[in-house]
């Protein structure tokens, strides 16, 4: 039995963490510019802001590069998980696997989310119009990942 599940993100979403970041990197620069040469009263607070700003530009940015801001294919079968990104591929056994909880926020919602943890990575997957799916995934994985003796008193 193998499940495969493909979350797809948009370009878009990608240049525009990428233009605010380099905006944001922008006014920093202008700010700290107009500062250095003697514009402005409170410069700790300016040197606060700009160094906020500046972080965040730069947060932005490399948010776009990570392999959650790609397409992701997660494949379920009886070896564990292998999730396919934009880098290459990551492959899981059962053992790696912590734990795995589904979120259901409202029974009347359409949306639903797999929260996988391994030894390594965290991976919240969206399941949307698919709960079913979402349920046999969690139920699979569930049914083969070790728990703790005492979760189960």
């Amino acid at each position: 039995m193998s499940f495969t599940y493909t979350v797809s993100k948009r370009k878009n979403n990608r240049i525009t963490y990428r233009l605010i970041g380099i905006l944001f990197l922008l006014v920093a620069g202008a700010q700290l510019f107009l500062t250095l040469n003697g514009y402005g009263k409170h410069k700790l607070l300016t040197a606060l802001m700009l160094t906020f700003l500046g972080f965040y530009g730069i947060y932005l940015i490399r948010a776009s590069f990570r392999k959650q801001a790609f397409d992701i294919t997660y494949i379920f079968n009886e070896d564990g998980l292998t999730v396919k990104h934009h880098y290459g591929e990551s492959i899981y056994s059962f053992d790696d696997i912590e734990f795995v909880t589904m979120v259901i926020a409202d029974e009347n919602m359409i949306f639903y989310v797999l929260n996988v943890k391994t030894t390594k990575d965290a991976y919240s997957i969206p399941f949307t119009m698919k709960g079913e799916l979402c349920e046999k995934i969690y139920e699979f994985v569930n049914s083969r990942i070790k728990h703790d003796e005492d979760e189960t008193k």
